[in-house]
């Protein structure tokens, strides 16, 4: 079974997850140097490593979209 792609309501729901893992990397980020606890902050950066993967994921999926300009 050949793949078809990702669906155009798949694609919206993509962009949505990049919005929010954007707006929660751009928190942590935020956060970070308000932070006094080393465990708390340990935390906080390995979350960002983590979101900015799942960044980097998501966009590749994108790239394979439908509504993606280049895919036109």
């Amino acid at each position: 079974m050949q793949s078809q792609g990702i669906a155009p309501h798949e694609s919206i729901e993509l962009h949505e997850l990049l919005t929010f893992k954007n707006l929660c990397l751009t928190k942590s980020i935020t956060m970070s140097p308000l932070l006094s606890d080393k465990e708390l902050k340990s935390i906080l950066q390995q979350d960002v490593t983590t979101t900015k993967r799942h960044i980097e994921e998501l966009k590749e999926l994108l790239e394979h979209s439908c509504l993606n300009n280049t895919n036109l």
